[in-house]
C-alpha cells in the first residue's frame, strides 16, 4: 500500500503514528528502578499524546512541556527528544509553524547526537510538511530528501518508494508534472528492484495518469501497456479489465476510436454482470463519437430490453439515457426528447417505489442534463430553464428523501411543503418579480459547457451558453470542476499556501466563466440583491470572492445569496411569514462527539474550536442572553429551546457526511458522549412537529464550517434544506472549517450590521468587507454562504 503522506491541519483531527514513541523513555541504566522523576515524566509524555491526539491542544502542552522539564532534569535524551517532537507537533496542530520549526529543530539536533535514524526520518518529514505550509519550497525539499537519503542508509526499500510516490505526488498537485514523472520513475524503479508489486502498479498508475494531463498519449499508452503485463503475470483479472478500459479512454481522448472500442470490447468479456452496463455505456458512446449510431442504438436498445425483462427500474433509465444520447448526438432531437420524457417517468416510479435504496441522483441528473441539451439545440432555452430547474427540485427531493404533495403516497418518503413544486417559467418569473432581485441560475453539461439563465427583477429571461476554454480560464482545464476544485488549495485553505503559488487564481478563473459573460445583465445598484442557483460542483464555488482582472472581488459589488433552486425561494419566503421566537440561542465550542468517520472505524472526539468560546460569548452579549459553552452546549439542552428561537447561532461544526447512517447526510456538533450530533435528519422529523414544537427562527447561523470527508454540497444542501423546510428561511454555513480569530470578527460584525438593517445579505456584505480590512486573505471570510430568505 501507499504510504500517505502526513499533512497535519489546524482544526483537523491528528492522528500520527510514531516508532519512535513505542520505545518509553528509560532511565540511563535500564537494569535499575525507574526513579520518581523518571515515572512522572513518562506519564506526562504519555498523556500529552492522548491530550494531542484528542485535540486538548492547551492541555496537551501543559503536559509534554513538563515531561520536557523533567527529562532534562534527569538526563533522558531521548525521552527529552520525543517531548520535543510531540511539542513541536502541538504547535504545527496550532498553525504556530515558526514555533514548530524550532521545536523540531532541537528534537532533530538530539536525534543526531544519539544516532536514532527512525526518529531522524520522521523529523526532516514533519520539517518538510511545515516548510511546504509556510510556502518554503525550497526548504520543504531538502528535508524531502534528507528524508529520503537516510531511509536508503537505514536499509527500507518499500518505504523509500512510497516516499518517492508520496514527492511525485506533490509535484502532481503543484502541476509540476515533469518533476512529477522523475520520482514516479524513480519509484517504479525502486520498487521493481524489490519485488514490490503493488508500489510498481502505483507508480504506473500514477505515470500514466500524469503523461494523460499533459496530453502525451503515446507515452500514457505505453506505461499503461507496461501496467498489463504486470497484472496478466500477476493473473489479476481486475487489474487487467481496469488497465483494459484504461487505455481504451487514453486511445478515446487521442480520437483514435477504432482503437478504443478493440480495448473497451476486451474490457467487457472480463466484466461481470454488475459493471456490464457501464462498460456498455462507455463502448455505445464511443460507436457514437465515430458515427457508428446504428451498433450504439443496437447495443443500448439490448441493455434496454434485458433491463425490461428483468424488472430493473435503474438499468432501465440508464439505457434510455445512452439511447438519448445516441439520438442527439445523431440529431434525432424528437427521438432523444420522447426518450428522456420515458426516463423522467422512470425514475419518478424508481423513487416512488416501496422499499428503495437505489442511489439513482447521478443518473437522474443526467437525464435532465441531456434534456436540456437537447432543448438548446432545439432553441428553447426558456423550455430548458424549466426542465433544469426540476431537475433542482428532484435532486433537493432526493437528498432529503421526500416527495412533492401531488405525488402518489408512499410509505418511505415525508410529504414535502406544499409550496415546493416542478415550476413553470410563469411560476420562476413570479418569483422574481416577488424577490426584487436578479436571479442567476447555472448549470453545468459536461458535453457542452455552462449553461447561464439570467432572470432579472421584470421577469425578463436571457440565456447564455460559455465554453471553459483557455481563452476564458487564463488556462488549459479539462472541465469546471476542476477548476473548482482548485479553490481550497489555491486560498490556503488546508494551510497548504505554497501550492497555490503555482495555479492561476481559481476565483479569477470563475468570475471570468460565471460573472464577466452575463455582467452586462447584472444590476449596476451596488444594493440590488444577486441571488445565486448554482448546480452539482457549483455548489463548492464561494461567489463573494469571486473577483475581476482588477482585484475587485464580487461581494464589494452586490449582497449576494444562494438556493439550491429557484422555487426553494418562494418556501423561504413563506415560511419568513411564520416565523416567531423570542430567544436568542447561541452555542459555542461544546464538547466535542465522538464520531466514527467510517463503519468499523473507532469514534473519535472531533478538535476543539479554541476561539468558538470566546465568538459565542460575545455574540451572547452582544444579544444580552446566555451563550450554552462546552459540556452545557448538549443536544438534549439545545432541542427544546430551538422552537422558541428567533436566531439560532452555533459556533461548531457542520459535520458533512451521514455519520448515523439515516440516509441523509449532514449535522451539528454539539455535546455529547454518545449522541452528540444533531442530523438533517432529525432537523426535518421537527418539520412534522405540532404548532408550538417547530421551528420558528428566521435565521440559523453555523459558524464554524464544515468537518467531513464525503460530498460536501450535499452536506451543506442537506442542512440547509433541512433547516428551511422545519421553519427557518435563512441559513448561513461555511464552506470550509473557518478560522476562528477572523470568524468571531466576521460573526458579531454581521449581527451588529443586522440590528440596523434586518437584510441578511447585506448584513453578511458589510460584515464579509469589515473582516476582509484586516484579514485579505478570502479564505477569512469568503466561505460564508447565505441561503435562502435575505430579510
Amino acid at each position: 500500500m501507499r504510504e500517505i503522506k502526513n499533512t497535519m491541519k489546524p482544526h483537523l483531527f491528528l492522528t500520527i503514528t510514531l516508532t519512535s514513541l513505542l520505545l518509553l523513555p528509560l532511565s540511563a541504566n535500564s537494569n535499575q528502578p525507574i526513579d520518581a522523576q523518571q515515572y512522572r515524566a513518562n506519564l506526562l509524555l504519555n498523556l500529552g499524546n492522548r491530550q494531542l491526539t484528542n485535540g486538548q491542544f492547551k492541555s496537551a502542552l501543559t503536559s509534554l512541556q513538563e515531561s520536557l522539564r523533567l527529562y532534562q532534569i534527569i538526563g533522558d535524551r531521548t525521552g527529552e527528544a520525543t517531548a520535543l517532537f510531540r511539542i513541536a507537533d502541538a504547535y504545527f496542530t496550532l498553525g504556530r509553524y515558526r514555533t514548530a520549526i524550532s521545536f523540531y529543530k532541537q528534537s532533530l539536533q538530539l536525534t543526531q547526537d544519539f544516532a536514532n535514524q527512525s526518529m531522524t526520518v520522521q523529523i526532516f518529514e514533519h520539517l518538510s510538511n511545515t516548510y511546504t505550509n509556510l510556502g518554503d519550497e525550497k526548504l520543504a525539499k531538502k528535508y524531502q530528501e534528507q528524508a529520503t537519503t537516510l531511509k536508503k542508509d537505514i536499509g527500507n526499500p518499500d518505504r523509500e518508494a512510497a516516499f518517492l510516490g508520496n514527492v511525485g505526488l506533490d509535484h502532481d498537485a503543484a502541476t509540476e508534472y515533469k518533476q512529477a514523472i522523475a520520482f514516479y520513475s524513480q519509484q517504479f524503479t525502486t520498487a521493481k528492484g524489490n519485488n514490490n508489486y503493488q508500489l510498481q502498479i502505483d507508480s504506473l498508475q500514477n505515470l500514466a495518469a500524469t503523461y494523460c494531463k499533459l496530453g502525451q498519449y503515446p507515452q500514457a499508452i505505453a506505461t499503461y501497456q507496461q501496467q498489463l503485463r504486470l497484472a496478466q503475470e500477476l493473473s489479476n483479472n481486475s487489474l487487467v479489465s481496469l488497465t483494459f478500459k484504461q487505455i481504451a479512454e487514453t486511445y478515446q481522448k487521442q480520437g483514435d476510436f477504432k482503437a478504443a472500442i478493440a480495448f473497451y470490447q476486451q474490457q467487457l468479456k472480463l466484466t461481470d454482470k454488475s459493471q456490464k452496463f457501464e462498460v456498455i455505456r462507455q463502448l455505445g458512446r464511443v460507436y457514437t463519437f465515430a458515427k457508428d449510431y446504428d451498433k450504439a442504438i443496437a447495443l443500448y436498445q439490448e441493455q434496454l430490453d434485458f433491463a425490461k425483462a428483468n424488472k430493473d427500474n435503474y438499468n432501465q433509465g440508464t439505457a434510455l439515457n445512452n439511447l438519448a444520447f445516441v439520438y442527439l448526438n445523431s440529431n434525432k432531437l424528437d427521438d432523444a426528447e420522447t426518450t428522456l420524457q420515458a426516463s423522467i417517468k422512470n425514475w419518478k416510479s424508481l423513487r416512488l417505489e416501496l422499499g428503495n435504496t437505489i442511489d439513482y441522483a447521478a443518473e437522474q441528473r443526467n437525464t435532465y442534463n441531456l434534456l436540456q441539451q437537447v432543448l438548446i439545440t432545439q432553441n428553447q432555452p426558456e423550455d430548458a430553464l424549466e426542465i433544469s430547474e426540476q431537475s433542482s427540485i428532484m435532486a433537493s427531493l432526493q437528498l432529503l428523501g421526500m416527495r412533492l404533495a401531488s405525488e402518489p403516497k408512499d410509505n418511505n418518503l415525508k410529504i414535502a411543503p406544499k409550496s415546493i413544486v416542478l415550476p413553470t417559467i410563469a411560476d420562476i418569473q413570479k418569483i422574481a418579480k416577488e424577490q426584487k432581485a436578479t436571479l442567476v441560475k447555472y448549470t453545468i453539461i459536461p458535453d457542452d459547457g455552462l449553461y447561464t439563465w439570467v432572470i432579472q427583477p421584470t421577469g425578463k429571461i436571457t440565456f447564455r451558453k460559455i465554453k471553459p476554454i483557455p481563452e476564458n480560464t487564463f488556462d488549459s482545464v479539462n472541465s469546471i470542476s476542476e477548476i473548482v476544485a482548485n479553490i481550497p488549495n489555491y486560498l490556503g485553505v488546508n494551510s497548504q499556501e505554497n501550492q497555490g503559488k503555482k495555479l492561476v487564481n481559481p476565483l479569477l478563473q470563475l468570475h471570468q466563466l460565471l460573472i464577466k459573460p452575463i455582467a452586462d445583465l447584472l444590476p449596476e445598484n451596488p444594493t440590488a440583491q444577486i441571488i445565486f442557483i448554482p448546480q452539482d460542483d457549483l455548489w463548492f464555488v464561494p461567489f463573494p470572492a469571486l473577483v475581476d482582472i482588477s482585484g475587485k472581488y464580487l461581494i464589494e459589488k452586490h449582497p449576494i445569496s444562494t438556493v439550491p433552486a429557484i422555487q426553494i425561494l418562494k418556501l423561504a419566503k413563506e415560511q419568513r411569514g411564520r416565523t416567531g421566537g423570542s430567544k436568542v440561542v447561541v452555542v459555542g465550542n461544546p464538547t466535542m462527539p465522538k464520531i466514527a468517520r467510517a463503519i468499523n472505524q473507532a469514534p473519535q472526539p472531533l478538535p476543539q474550536l479554541i476561539n468558538a468560546e470566546q465568538e459565542a460569548l460575545a455574540i451572547a452579549d452582544l444579544f444580552k442572553t446566555k451563550a450554552l459553552i462546552g459540556s452545557q452546549a448538549t443536544k438534549a439542552a439545545i432541542l427544546p429551546l430551538l422552537p422558541k428561537a428567533k436566531i439560532i447561532h452555533l459556533a461548531t461544526y457542520s459535520v458533512l457526511d451521514d455519520i448515523k447512517r439515516q440516509g441523509i447526510p449532514g449535522g451539528i456538533a454539539l455535546a455529547g458522549e454518545n449522541n452528540g450530533l444533531l442530523t438533517a435528519s432529525e432537523i426535518l422529523n421537527l418539520y412534522n412537529q405540532p404548532k408550538g414544537k417547530r421551528l420558528r427562527a428566521k435565521l440559523a447561523f453555523i459558524s464554524a464550517g464544515e468537518t467531513g470527508q464525503g460530498s460536501m454540497g450535499n452536506g451543506v444542501l442537506s442542512l440547509s434544506l433541512a433547516l428551511m423546510a422545519s421553519g427557518v428561511p435563512s441559513v448561513i454555513v461555511s464552506q470550509w472549517a473557518a478560522t476562528d480569530i477572523p470568524t468571531s470578527m466576521l460573526t458579531t460584525e454581521f449581527y451588529r450590521q443586522l440590528k440596523q438593517n434586518p437584510n441578511k445579505a447585506q448584513a453578511l456584505q458589510k460584515a464579509m468587507l469589515a473582516t476582509m480590512k484586516q484579514y485579505p486573505n478570502a479564505k477569512y471570510w469568503g466561505g460564508f454562504n447565505l441561503i435562502g430568505e435575505v430579510h
